[in-house]
């Protein structure tokens, strides 16, 4: 489980959520409570990418759960996360320059205009309450023309014993409740 007194950088990053969310409500503040559930969900997002030289592409980064904590976890990784709300997509860039953190690529724009206009080609896509798998999965066949990357979405207990595709799912890192489709594309 995630102990905040092994992670200086995840406490920067905590620190600077709660101090932006002050002003532009990034995250909920009745969830503030759940917040080291959803690091180690992230932390655990990060393990399975490993830290090794490979494109992470987050679509709909939010705050930056995972894609900051995929950045800081693993500087091996370039990470790129994707959001459309410009005050979030502020409040990433902030964190990179803050952290420091040179493989963090957090950019303001549409998922689908991103795709379009560039082509980072990832190893991995993460999308954490980005949107309905089979929505999620038309835009992930986008970016499939010169790509595989495998997809990583947290499912419930429930959401792996439906999946259609057991083998996919990994059960691994189920520490918090939760499962990962580790989906190739």
């Amino acid at each position: 489980m995630f102990h905040m007194k092994h992670h200086p950088q995840i406490n920067a990053y905590i620190a600077l959520l709660k101090e932006w969310n002050e002003i532009h409500n990034l995250y909920s503040k009745n969830a503030y409570d759940k917040l080291p559930f959803h690091i180690q969900d992230c932390i655990q997002v990060a393990e399975i990418i490993t830290n090794t030289p490979l494109i992470v592409l987050d679509m709909g980064s939010g705050a930056g759960l995972p894609s900051a904590i995929v950045a800081i976890q693993n500087p091996k990784n370039t990470v790129y996360a994707i959001e459309s709300t410009g005050k979030k997509a502020q409040f990433m860039l902030h964190v990179k320059h803050s952290l420091r953190l040179d493989n963090y690529h957090p950019i303001h724009d549409d998922i689908l205009h991103f795709i379009h206009h560039h082509s980072p080609a990832p190893h991995f896509i993460t999308a954490k309450a980005f949107a309905p798998h089979p929505k999620l999965m038309d835009i992930c066949k986008k970016i499939l023309k010169k790509h595989s990357p495998t997809l990583l979405v947290p499912i419930n207990a429930a959401q792996a014993e439906a999946f259609d595709h057991p083998e996919w799912v990994n059960r691994h890192y189920a520490e918090n409740g939760y499962y990962y489709i580790q989906q190739p594309l």
